[in-house]
């Protein structure tokens, strides 16, 4: 049992990677979109990323219940006490999957960080352009999902 749940964590790992791959590419092609101001394809690239951020939380969710399995906390320490459960020829290839992970991860907040402030400066200057500027809200925006 224990080395079953401990090849799951493994593999979820190797998929959020790919998952974080893909959502590499979808955040640069959104923020693409959004510069062009090319509704359609932002339509179609909001939806894969947010299915994409879906299929990483969820993936997330049943790491933490094998953690909970295996009796480790779901942090930091907690990983770092998985990979010593590994066998010794297969920690380093772990250790390198968790810090592309980590690299993978912190590209991804940026990339959406840059769109997230090429968002409220075109907002801001539709505002100036339009008058809204002056008020304290943003005009309701619906959301679809």
């Amino acid at each position: 049992m224990k080395n079953r749940t401990v090849k799951q964590v493994v593999s979820s790992l190797q998929q959020d990677k790919r998952r974080l791959d893909t959502l590499t590419t979808v955040l640069q092609l959104q923020y693409e979109a959004m510069s062009e101001r090319n509704t359609v394809q932002l339509e179609s690239l909001n939806q894969q990323a947010l299915a994409l951020m879906e299929a990483i939380s969820h993936s997330h969710q049943q790491r933490e219940h094998w953690f909970a399995l295996l009796g480790l906390h779901a942090d930091k320490p907690g990983m770092q006490q998985l990979v010593s459960l590994l066998p010794a020829a297969l920690q380093p290839a772990v250790q390198r999957l968790l810090h592309e992970l980590a690299v993978k991860s912190r590209l991804c907040h940026s990339l959406n960080e840059k769109s997230g402030k090429l968002l409220a400066a075109q907002r801001e200057l539709l505002g100036k352009l339009t008058g809204l500027h002056k008020q304290n809200h943003y005009p309701a925006m619906p959301f679809v999902r």
